[in-house]
């Protein structure tokens, strides 16, 4: 009977149920959990020797900036220069000596590299970011960032220093 029905005669008759579908679906195929492209970017960065957690932290902080030092000067930051946006990014805690906080989104603030406010943060003395005109911004981010560290992180000469100026 069914040899001798049209197709569309025979997709009503399988629609009401009066016939058996003649296909069934397709096999779901895994999707893969990272894209060739995206596995080809990833082998480029590891042979570069590019940290992606620090990529990515870079990233999502260059969307936070304002494109403004926050130091008080007002000049310009690298915010929108691709190549050098990161130099304007400065770590509060230096993330070389801090690494369980060196991703963290309160680690940072926006400085000018070119006149050198990035520069006065990591070489000058500390006891001179109180001039600052986020000191206070940078206090907060203290009190968010202190309970995250390791107890060797806390004995740590910068840290001891900077508590003393948060609480002095």
């Amino acid at each position: 009977m069914s040899d001798q029905l049209s197709y569309f005669q025979r997709l009503q008759l399988i629609k009401q149920g009066r016939l058996p579908k003649e296909s069934g679906a397709k096999p779901k195929k895994p999707l893969k959990k990272v894209s060739d492209k995206k596995a080809a970017e990833l082998k480029v960065a590891k042979e570069a020797g590019t940290d992606s957690e620090m990529d990515r932290f870079f990233g999502a902080m260059r969307k936070r900036m304002v494109g403004i030092c926050q130091c008080g000067c007002g000049r310009k930051s690298s915010m929108r220069e691709d190549e050098h946006f990161r130099a304007s990014i400065s770590h509060i805690f230096p993330k070389r000596i801090f690494k369980s906080i060196a991703t963290n989104e309160y680690n940072w603030v926006e400085r000018n590299f070119w006149e050198g406010c990035h520069g006065n943060m990591d070489d000058r003395s500390m006891d001179l970011w109180v001039n600052f005109a986020d000191w206070e911004d940078i206090k907060e981010r203290f009190h968010i960032l202190a309970p995250l560290l390791t107890d060797e992180e806390r004995k740590h000469k910068f840290y001891t220093h900077i508590e003393k100026l948060i609480y002095q």
